[in-house]
């Protein structure tokens, strides 16, 4: 018979199932019983019944740090405790950069706002004038570019300080030439692949085995944070070409300025002004 396994955490455990799933070697000692993401569940309850029940057997339990802040009944701690004994237990980073993104804020109405956006339109400034604005090369600095992208590895380095998988190393070297974030918090296949090579690492079984598959990004590539050109030209990100439709908004590819004309509209009807 199998071992259980769970991956607990949110909507970046997916991914990480999936990737799981594809080793052979892994497939052949642990099934995974999916739970759902902390985000979709109750905070006030916790965990229906029946998960409680696949915790108390299970045999290995991948978690992402949940704090008693979130939810003390979701928090990672007390679902440790309802761990069997015998349970192995290994801690993974909750994905999170905001390097390509100094523009983001968190919105009343839109998830992933636009802090520039939302300031000019209260200017009084015109589409066209805010698009211009914004793609200019030199609209951030280099030096607000490189506080921006400091701050947020150091964040990195913090997290990864209490957990058995890290990330820290890994975006540092690897941002420039691949686009490792869709948004601040929604990784590219190339994160949740990385980290799943080493969960396997950790459990003895050779990341090789799924170091060349590449997982369709269903969950997160509907909607991609556009890259400011001035971040691109400051961070050199060879991998982006502004005539190039490399921005998603609502499964739809994008130049800069097509989606910051088609965002400016959203900010402007959900009432982000």
């Amino acid at each position: 018979m199998k071992k259980i396994c769970i991956v607990y955490g949110n909507c970046q455990t997916r991914p990480i199932r999936e990737y799981l799933m594809s080793s052979k070697s892994f497939n052949a000692i642990y099934t995974i019983v999916n739970i759902p993401p902390v985000h979709l569940c109750n905070r006030k309850t916790g965990l229906d019944q029946q998960y409680l029940d696949t915790l108390s057997k299970c045999d290995l339990f991948i978690y992402q740090p949940v704090s008693e802040a979130f939810s003390y009944l979701l928090s990672s701690n007390y679902i440790l405790s309802k761990l069997p004994d015998k349970c192995i237990s290994i801690k993974f980073p909750i994905s999170y950069f905001t390097g390509y993104h100094p523009q983001y804020t968190g919105g009343k109405n839109i998830p992933y706002a636009d802090k520039n956006i939302i300031s000019l339109l209260k200017l009084g400034k015109s589409k066209q004038e805010i698009i211009s604005i914004l793609s200019a090369d030199n609209f951030y600095t280099f030096h607000e570019v490189k506080a921006n992208l400091d701050a947020t590895l150091q964040e990195l380095k913090r997290r990864d300080t209490i957990l058995d998988i890290t990330l820290d190393n890994f975006v540092e070297q690897n941002y420039k030439d691949t686009n490792l974030f869709y948004t601040v918090n929604h990784p590219s296949y190339y994160v949740t692949r990385y980290l799943s090579i080493k969960i396997l690492n950790k459990l003895g079984i050779s990341g090789k085995e799924i170091s060349n598959i590449k997982l369709q990004d269903l969950y997160f590539i509907g909607f991609m944070q556009p890259i400011y050109p001035s971040v691109i030209k400051h961070l050199n990100l060879s991998y982006l070409k502004l005539e190039d439709k490399c921005f998603n908004l609502g499964y739809t590819p994008m130049t800069f300025d097509k989606y910051m004309d088609k965002y400016i509209d959203i900010h402007i009807a959900k009432g982000e002004v």
